[in-house]
């Protein structure tokens, strides 16, 4: 042709197995693309190979990743799903940048805006350096962790407001599009099936998203992070303790900033909803509650009132002899380690899993003997 051929080569890794043996058809090794086409789908062979592709390192390949790129496909279809059952066709037409520093946006709304442009910028800054895994694992953080676990949740409690009906149907209509190189019949799919303005067939050929750095917000996501932790806190106290999600709890938050104390009330629906609590009680001067279990997080100190929720004398009976049992298995490791026959001849990976075990075995006596002195 009398030019240079290419402006850019993109070289990957060696292709091995599990087991790290470089792939051949020789050793019978290989995996046929078209049975896992079969098994999981062509956009969950698509993701995975890419999602652990990084650049000039071997890839490891074994059908079991493919579930990586299977469950991405399921999580995404399933949060689709939800919100064509509740979308009203008049959002169409709505522009999102008329939606800059609307008073109705919620706080989720303003948060999942601000990390989609995030995860936008830094999916496109990806894709031009040639990091395809890294744009690949962006985009699959942003979906699967802010907008199904978390956005898609929150949306329930304003679901048939204007202001959540349009975030959620945006930030799905251009994510489908930021992913569509990579996962290109499941967001056709998805996509096909979204109301629409007419003129456009597909979304191939649709345009990128433009960049709105407005409603990146560095003060928006503090926000929510905090709201996230408290959650997560309050799950873990629940899960510690064995409570079950049925049964209504009052939560008792001390606070240190005022910032936090407002962030928290205004948005304590939030909390109520996604962590199953009757009551949400804030204060800077908040004192612990009788017999309540503990979590700090940050500078917020969150109390549990365990009375009337649990049976604190069976409880009690439950952590003392749990406490007892751990203690004997800690008395028998300490025993080994303090023989000296044992620590020079045992192989040194043996010693150090028990020095391990015993580390592990004292963090626990320590949480069950916290748990204990709530009580």
């Amino acid at each position: 042709m009398g030019d240079i051929p290419f402006s850019d080569v993109y070289i990957h890794g060696t292709v091995r197995d599990d087991t790290g043996t470089k792939m051949s058809k020789s050793l019978g090794n290989i995996i046929n693309p078209l049975d896992i086409v079969d098994r999981f789908g062509s956009d969950a062979l698509r993701f995975s190979i890419i999602s652990i592709t990084a650049q000039g390192q071997d890839v490891f390949l074994s059908p079991q990743k493919f579930e990586i790129g299977r469950n991405f496909a399921n999580k995404l279809w399933n949060a689709s799903r939800f919100m064509l059952m509740n979308l009203k066709k008049e959002m169409v037409g709505n522009d999102l940048c008329q939606m800059s520093g609307d008073p109705s946006l919620t706080l989720a709304d303003k948060w999942i805006l601000s990390r989609f442009y995030s995860a936008l910028g830094d999916f496109t800054k990806f894709l031009k350096a040639y990091r395809i895994n890294d744009a690949a694992n962006r985009i699959y953080e942003f979906i699967w962790h802010e907008f199904c676990d978390w956005y898609v949740e929150l949306a329930k409690l304003t679901i048939d407001e204007v202001h959540t009906q349009l975030t959620l149907y945006k930030v799905l209509e251009k994510s489908l599009r930021v992913l569509h190189p990579i996962m290109p019949f499941i967001t056709e799919s998805i996509w096909q099936r979204l109301p629409k303005e007419h003129g456009t067939e597909s979304i191939m050929i649709t345009k990128w998203p433009h960049m709105q750095k407005v409603f990146i917000s560095k003060k928006t996501d503090s926000e929510m992070e905090l709201l996230i932790s408290v959650i997560q806190a309050v799950r873990n106290l629940r899960a510690t303790w064995r409570i079950g999600t049925a049964t209504r709890i009052d939560i008792h938050v001390k606070v240190k900033k005022e910032g936090d104390e407002s962030v928290l009330t205004t948005n304590s629906s939030y909390i109520k909803r996604l962590a199953r609590v009757e009551n949400v009680l804030i204060s800077k001067d908040m004192k612990k509650p009788r017999h309540s279990a503990v979590q700090v997080i940050r500078d917020i100190e969150i109390f549990v009132p365990l009375e009337g929720i649990i049976d604190l004398e069976k409880e009690k009976e439950r952590l003392t002899k749990r406490i007892e049992e751990l203690q004997g298995l800690l008395s028998g490791i300490e025993k080994k380690l303090n023989n000296k026959n044992f620590v020079s001849k045992a192989p040194d990976e043996v010693v150090k899993k028990e020095k391990t075990r015993r580390e592990v075995l004292k963090t626990e006596i320590a949480g069950f003997k916290k748990n204990l002195s709530s009580l």
